[in-house]
C-alpha cells in the first residue's frame, strides 16, 4: 500500500492542455489508482481525467491565488503538490509524513537573481536564488494545509510585487525557517528534474533511472511534453 494517495495540481485559464498532459501522465504512471484534484478558480475548464475539480473564488494576483486555492483544500493524508507542467514518469512511493513534517526540492544550482526582471525587486540585487528561495515550489508533500494558511497570511501583508511573482518561494522559506516545521527533503534530480527538450528528457532517463518526475520548462517544453506522453501513450496501447 503507497503511503500517498493524492497529487493537486492548481490551474488557471481557459487552456488547459498543460494539465492535462500533467493528469495523462499520473494515469499511465497509476491508473485510477491516484485522487487526482485539480484547484481552480469558476471559469477554468475541468481537466478530463482529474478525480476532483474544486472550485475557488480567487484573486487575481497569481501568487495569492495559488496560496489561497492550497489552502482551501483540507487534507489530513499525505499529498503531493505539482506544478501543471510537471510530468510523473513512473509509479513511485514517498515515506510517510510525521505531523509537521513537509516535503520539499531543495536547490542544487546557486544562480544569481536578476533582480530587474520581471519587475523590480531592489531587495535581491546581489543575491542568488537558492539562498533567498532554497526551494522549489513546484513540489509540495505535505498533510495539511496548515502550511499554506500561513504562507498566505504572510503573502497578504507583502507587496503587490511578490503577490504577482516569488511570493509562494519567499514565504515558504519564511515559514520552513520559523522552526515549526521538519524539513523532509528530496532530491531535484529525481522529483523535480528540469528538463527543457525531448533530448534533455532522454538523458535524465539514461542517467537518472529513477527519475520519477519531470518538470517541463522553457520554449520548448511544452513540445516536448506533448512528444514524450505521445510515445509513451502508443508504447502502452494493446
Amino acid at each position: 500500500m503507497r503511503n500517498f494517495n493524492r497529487i493537486v495540481f492548481f490551474w488557471v485559464g481557459p487552456d488547459v492542455t498543460i494539465p492535462s498532459m500533467l493528469v495523462r501522465s499520473i494515469r499511465l504512471a497509476y491508473g485510477h489508482g491516484m485522487e487526482v484534484v485539480q484547484l481552480s478558480d469558476r471559469e477554468t475548464p475541468q481537466v478530463e481525467g482529474v478525480s476532483v475539480c474544486k472550485r475557488v473564488k480567487l484573486t487575481p494576483r497569481i501568487m495569492v491565488a495559488r496560496l489561497e486555492a492550497y489552502a482551501s483544500l483540507a487534507v489530513r493524508e499525505p499529498t503531493l503538490y505539482l506544478d501543471a507542467d510537471m510530468m510523473v514518469v513512473r509509479p513511485f512511493d514517498l515515506p510517510p509524513l510525521q505531523t509537521g513534517e513537509v516535503g520539499v526540492t531543495p536547490r542544487k544550482d546557486h544562480v544569481k537573481i536578476n533582480w530587474q526582471f520581471p519587475i523590480e525587486f531592489p531587495e535581491f540585487q546581489e543575491q542568488y536564488f537558492d539562498m533567498v528561495m532554497p526551494y522549489i515550489y513546484s513540489f509540495v508533500y505535505a498533510r495539511s494545509e496548515v502550511l499554506f494558511l500561513r504562507q498566505l497570511n504572510l503573502l497578504r501583508k507583502m507587496s503587490k510585487r511578490f503577490q504577482l511573482w516569488y511570493g509562494d518561494q519567499v514565504t515558504l522559506k519564511k515559514e520552513l525557517d520559523s522552526g515549526r516545521y521538519v524539513i523532509r527533503p528530496f532530491s531535484v534530480d529525481t522529483h523535480n528534474r528540469t528538463v527543457r527538450s525531448v533530448e534533455d528528457y532522454q538523458h535524465a532517463l539514461a542517467t537518472t533511472p529513477e527519475l520519477c518526475i519531470a518538470h517541463f520548462k522553457g520554449p520548448k517544453g511544452k513540445d516536448a511534453l506533448a512528444q514524450i506522453l505521445q510515445a509513451q501513450t502508443l508504447l502502452r496501447s494493446p
